[in-house]
C-alpha cells in the first residue's frame, strides 16, 4: 500500500508538466528569424567580348560572276575600300548607250528651242513654189490632154494617166506648202516639252545603268575588320540564291555582355563600375561600366570552367562598356569574368 501511494506521488508532477509541455503556447513567427544568407562582397559573373554593333554580312545586290575579292580575313578596311568586283563589261556598255541616248535628247531639245534656221526656211519656201508651179504645169497638161482625148486624137489611157500625174503634183504642191508654213511659224511649244521630257527620261536611265555599275563592286559600309571570307573567285550570284561574300565586324568599340544570375540582379544598375579580367592576361584588370540591362531572364549561354557553376539557373544579359582603351586586342567572343561590388 506505501508503494502505491509513493508511486502516485511521483507519477503526479510528472503528468502535470507534460501536460504543460503540451499545452504551452507557439513561439511567435518574429522570434523563429532564420540567419540572413550570406552573400560574398563581390559579385562574379561570366562575361564574352562583342562589337558594339553586330557584325554584318556582306553581299552583292545584283547578279552576276565574281571575279576578284580585294581582302582576306583578318584585313582592316575603311567605308567605302572595294571589297570584292563581279564582270562588269555588261555594266559598262549600257552606261556608255544610257550616255549617247541622253546626248542625243540633249540635241534635239537644243533644236526644239532654237527653231530652224533661216537657211531651212528659205530651202523649204523654195521647194514649195517648185511644187506649186509643178502642180499648175500637169494642170495645163491635164486639159490639152482632155481635149484631145475628146476628139479622138489622144487614148483614154493617156488622158487618164495624166490626170493622175496632175493629181499627184498638187498633192505634192500642198504638202511642201505646209511643210513651209510650219517652219515659218517656228517650232511648236509642244515639242519644245516633249524634247525635254525626253531629256529627263534619258536622265533617269543612265542613272539606273551607273547604279547597275556600281552594284558590281562590292564595298565596306564602314570601318571595321573582315572576320570571315566565304565566297570564292568565279562564284556565280543569283537573285533567288544570294551568297555572302565576307563578313565585316567594326572593332573600334568592344564591350562584354555578362550573364548575371537572377539571385544577384539587385546589385546591378545602369552607370555602376566595376572590373573585368581574363585567364589570357592574368591578373589585369580592364576597368568597365554597366551601360544596358536587358529585361528578360533567359538560359545560360556563356560556359566556364569552374565545376561548381550552375548550368540551370537562369540569368539576366547585362551589356558593360569597357573605360577607355582596354590597350590589347581582345578578340571577338574571349571569355572573360566582370567583377562587381554590392
Amino acid at each position: 500500500m506505501n508503494k502505491l501511494i509513493k508511486s502516485v506521488l511521483v507519477a503526479l508532477p510528472l503528468a502535470a508538466g507534460g501536460a504543460w509541455w503540451l499545452t504551452r503556447p507557439a513561439t511567435p513567427a518574429a522570434a523563429q528569424t532564420e540567419a540572413p544568407i550570406a552573400r560574398a562582397a563581390r559579385l562574379i559573373a561570366p562575361a564574352r567580348v562583342e562589337p558594339v554593333r553586330d557584325p554584318v554580312q556582306l553581299g552583292f545586290e545584283s547578279p552576276g560572276r565574281i571575279v576578284a575579292i580585294e581582302v582576306d580575313e583578318g584585313d582592316a578596311v575603311k567605308a567605302g575600300q572595294v571589297l570584292a568586283r563581279l564582270d562588269d563589261r555588261l555594266a559598262h556598255a549600257r552606261v556608255a548607250a544610257a550616255e549617247a541616248v541622253l546626248a542625243q535628247a540633249k540635241a534635239r531639245y537644243t533644236f526644239a528651242r532654237r527653231g530652224p534656221r533661216n537657211e531651212d526656211v528659205a530651202a523649204a519656201r523654195a521647194e514649195a513654189e517648185a511644187a506649186a508651179a509643178a502642180a499648175t504645169h500637169r494642170d495645163a497638161e491635164q486639159l490639152r490632154s482632155e481635149a484631145l482625148g475628146k476628139t479622138g486624137a489622144l487614148a483614154s489611157s493617156a488622158v487618164e494617166a495624166d490626170g493622175a500625174a496632175a493629181r499627184v503634183a498638187k498633192a505634192q504642191a500642198a504638202a511642201a506648202s505646209a511643210r513651209y508654213a510650219s517652219l515659218a511659224k517656228g517650232t511648236r511649244l509642244e515639242q519644245v516639252e516633249e524634247a525635254a521630257a525626253a531629256i529627263t527620261l534619258a536622265q533617269a536611265e543612265l542613272e539606273a545603268a551607273k547604279v547597275a555599275l556600281d552594284q558590281t563592286a562590292l564595298r565596306a559600309p564602314t570601318d571595321g575588320v573582315i572576320l570571315r571570307r566565304i565566297a570564292e573567285v568565279g562564284a556565280i550570284i543569283t537573285p533567288t540564291v544570294p551568297i555572302t561574300v565576307v563578313t565585316l565586324a567594326e572593332l573600334s568599340q568592344l564591350e562584354l555582355r555578362a550573364e548575371i544570375d537572377e539571385a544577384d540582379i539587385a546589385a546591378i544598375r545602369v552607370g555602376q563600375t566595376a572590373h573585368a579580367t581574363a585567364d589570357a592576361f592574368g591578373e589585369r584588370q580592364f576597368p568597365i561600366k554597366v551601360t544596358r540591362i536587358t529585361r528578360e531572364l533567359g538560359r545560360k549561354t556563356v560556359r566556364d570552367d569552374d565545376p561548381r557553376a550552375r548550368v540551370d539557373t537562369r540569368v539576366l544579359e547585362v551589356m558593360f562598356a569597357f573605360e577607355g582603351e582596354p590597350g590589347v586586342e581582345l578578340p571577338l567572343g574571349l571569355r572573360m569574368r566582370v567583377h562587381v561590388s554590392r
